[in-house]
């Protein structure tokens, strides 16, 4: 059981002032960050060290491409449409998309695009708002900035760009004709289930393949953005080129924002996971050219991300180089079990080639996870000189 004087202490915080044993031996200098191996050390001396902290800050995160309401308010204008969609007491005598709800994703996309337009740097970066079980709206908003981003990336000129981005961010409409039971279900999909949901692009087609307010490309998208260039796909197990460009961009962009978005049943994968991933299927079920016009619009390593270098140590990206996106400047968590100490150090690994970054991690969620790790490891039932030993095997 951890000690409870460990209440209230945090993984990234420093010591206001030196740390002695009872026996007044130096254990820990002023300035100190407490780390994994520095939490374990004090235990073994039951050292009560949690009046003499104080906070520091190891990196700030990087402004959201599209602000926080922006978002939101995007969000809600998805969700406007599939309620509406899913009403039964919804009367349709006209259009199975209200006039009114077309006009609002328009001026959704007009929104996002000059915002997007009014950016000096336009690197994706993935803005998780709202709950899980608004996963679908979140999904389309998310897919509808990288699809803006990547066309923009390939030439299309803005009239093109507004009409690929209007098919993204209604691809996934014939999700509101799925049960909902299966969308937001917390665990994975039988074989029957996935059968269910792989029918949502020829159901949302169906639905919208009359509508003379919207162009063709964007009942394309939707009819065949889950078709893959190898004939793998659905519905229609089209190939190479029969799948139009356009729909092969916001293939790619909807298969990304898939793996790197929080889902019901997992968590996000990490960024450069999902790329590598998209790499492979880019030989031959994606656009290679789609892929290397995506990812050149993707910030890697997003500022204040946690990384784990290839050494085994740990840190927090500082500043991420476009033109260098797996050689980032990292604010490294860096310490010596030998001296019982942690320091924050630069490391700029444009200058370090032999480093490199093996994973990432959250940085939200790593005050708690290190405290499991204290309960669970068996790291913490070393002594020092084992300790050092175990940490030198994994270096």
């Amino acid at each position: 059981m951890v000690d409870r004087r460990l209440d209230g202490i945090e993984l990234g915080n420093v010591t206001a002032e030196n740390i002695f044993s009872r026996d007044g031996s130096l254990l820990v200098k002023e300035g100190t960050i407490i780390s994994y191996e520095l939490i374990s050390k004090l235990k073994k001396h039951k050292v009560n060290y949690r009046d003499i902290l104080s906070e520091i800050s190891v990196a700030n995160k990087a402004e959201p491409l599209i602000p926080k309401e922006e978002m939101v308010t995007s969000i809600q204008a998805v969700e406007t449409v599939f309620e509406d969609i899913m009403n039964p007491d919804k009367l349709r005598t006209e259009s199975a998309i209200p006039e009114d709800n077309i006009e609002l994703v328009k001026k959704v996309i007009n929104s996002l695009m000059a915002t997007l337009s009014s950016k000096e740097e336009l690197l994706y970066r993935l803005t998780d708002v709202m709950g899980v079980d608004e996963y679908t709206y979140r999904h389309s908003v998310n897919v509808t900035i990288l699809t803006i981003l990547t066309a923009k990336a390939m030439g299309y000129v803005e009239a093109e760009i507004k009409e690929i981005a209007l098919g993204a961010l209604l691809h996934d409409i014939g999700k509101a004709l799925i049960p909902v039971s299966l969308l937001k279900k917390k665990g994975r999909l039988s074989p029957e289930e996935i059968v269910v949901m792989k029918e949502h692009p020829q159901l949302g087609y169906d639905l919208i393949k009359d509508l003379h307010n919207l162009p063709n490309s964007v009942k394309d998208i939707i009819h065949l953005h889950h078709e893959k260039m190898d004939g793998s796909g659905y519905p229609n197990q089209l190939c190479g080129l029969e799948i139009p460009r356009y729909v092969r961009l916001v293939t790619v962009c909807d298969m990304y924002d898939a793996m790197t978005t929080t889902r019901v049943y997992r968590k996000p994968m990490p960024i450069h996971t999902a790329l590598e991933i998209l790499m492979k299927d880019a030989v031959y079920k994606l656009d290679p050219e789609v892929y290397r016009q995506m990812t050149s619009t993707i910030c890697l390593y997003p500022t204040g991300m946690g990384a784990i270098l290839s050494d085994g140590r740990i840190g927090i990206i500082s500043k991420y180089r476009h033109a260098s996106p797996t050689r980032p400047i990292i604010q490294l968590v860096d310490f010596s079990l030998e001296l019982g100490q942690v320091r924050v150090d630069e490391l700029d690994l444009q200058k370090e080639k032999t480093l490199f970054i093996v994973d990432t991690w959250d940085v939200n969620n790593f005050n708690k996870d290190f405290k499991n790790l204290l309960e669970t490891h068996p790291f913490y039932e070393l002594d020092e000189k084992e300790q050092l030993e175990y940490t030198s095997s994994i270096s």
